[in-house]
């Protein structure tokens, strides 16, 4: 079975005195957006770790769920040392029934329901890793076998698991091709005004049946 972590705990220090979670994006907020992408995917639980204004974070997915979706809430007082602390908040609250965990981030709102989709298809037992890229650079949501889990779980600060990653043997990982949502973060207002211009870009496609595989959604 494979889990869901959603890391909604960072302290937004580059967005300004506003969360970057509750930025505004074509009418839903950025956490609403990258959190509702887990609704109808073979997931359970989806575990969302908060941190700052875990309140407000926590009324904005209540209420622009457009799913039947419950998330699990887990919030990590010491948001402020880092992401890392995050993770390890989230490796923790997954059941034991878990041998994988669908980790992404809570400020891609750009990331595709289909990427999710195929991830968890291609992912299999005996695989430590698979992961979306886009032009040959590695993007997000990751699923991570448990194997992985402890080594995580050692990460500190603002560390990402790319140390851990890059040394996977290449029999046991997979990628598989993806929009560029999974690269997209919104970590500043300038990246959220790029966002929210992508997404109108994509919906007046989509209007006229022109559908761009690129398109912040």
């Amino acid at each position: 079975m494979i889990g869901a972590i959603v890391l909604a705990g960072g302290a937004s220090s580059r967005y300004g005195h506003d969360s970057k979670l509750l930025a505004w994006l074509a009418g839903r907020t950025v956490i609403a957006r990258s959190v509702t992408v887990l609704d109808d995917q073979p997931v359970r639980p989806v575990i969302v770790v908060t941190g700052r204004e875990r309140q407000r974070v926590r009324r904005a997915v209540r209420a622009q769920a457009t799913g039947s979706r419950r998330y699990r809430w887990v919030h990590n007082p010491n948001y402020r040392s880092g992401m890392a602390e995050s993770l390890r908040c989230g490796l923790g609250a997954l059941p034991t029934r878990c041998d994988a965990a669908l980790i992404m981030l809570g400020d891609m709102p750009g990331i595709e329901k289909r990427t999710i989709s195929r991830l968890c298809r291609l992912w299999r037992p005996g695989l430590d890793y698979v992961r979306p890229v886009c032009a040959g650079r590695p993007g997000h949501p990751v699923i991570v076998s448990r194997r992985l889990f402890p080594d995580l779980a050692r990460l500190d600060g603002d560390r990402g698991a790319k140390a851990i990653l890059d040394q996977v043997p290449a029999t046991r990982f997979r990628v598989l091709d993806a929009p560029a949502g999974c690269l997209r973060d919104v970590d500043t207002p300038a990246a959220a005004r790029r966002a929210e211009r992508s997404f109108n870009r994509g919906h007046s496609q989509n209007q006229t049946g022109t559908i761009s595989s690129s398109v912040v959604v």
